[in-house]
């Protein structure tokens, strides 16, 4: 053995044994799970709050959709009127979301821009489907009081201009 790794050995037998000592055993572990919760927490946080955001636009784009389609498959005005809000809720309802959800709501407007067309051939109709994701939500506890994202869907359909209706 050479007299520099002689000379080192003895330093590091003077350390105790470790060039760190003992007093700084375990130090790495504490940094480390102290680092790596503080970067996980909010990052699992953020992805689950832009799930909630990924479902409610596709919840909101099916709404919207299946709620315009019924709705010009419809005879009658007033069963046109029931069911869009029945299939509005079923839809909404398979993404999970509670059909007296006060976040959710259905505007149906018949006509030309100004929503005052009447139903019939030809007729306009603008569905917008709207749901506020809340922000602030705790494991087992749900949502609590805090912001929201709002989400929205715009669907636009003519009922046929050439379609005879029973009235």
């Amino acid at each position: 053995m050479s007299r520099g790794a002689r000379a080192v050995r003895r330093a590091c037998g003077a350390l105790g044994g470790r060039l760190g000592g003992d007093r700084e055993r375990g130090a790495a572990v504490i940094e480390f799970i102290t680092v790596f919760v503080t970067l996980l927490v909010p990052l699992v946080y953020v992805i689950g709050i832009m799930a909630d955001v990924q479902r409610a636009m596709l919840a909101t784009s099916a709404a919207a959709r299946e709620a315009d389609r019924v709705y010009v498959t419809s005879q009658d005005e007033g069963s046109a009127q029931a069911r869009a809000t029945a299939a509005y809720q079923d839809v909404m309802g398979n993404f999970r979301y509670q059909p007296g959800d006060g976040g959710a709501t259905l505007d149906l407007c018949l006509g030309p821009p100004g929503c005052n067309g009447t139903f019939g051939p030809g007729a306009e109709l603008e569905v917008r489907v709207v749901y506020n994701v809340p922000v602030a939500t705790l494991p087992f506890l749900g949502t609590v009081a805090g912001p929201t994202v709002p989400v929205g869907a715009t669907h636009h359909i003519r009922i046929d201009r050439f379609r005879s209706l029973i009235v």
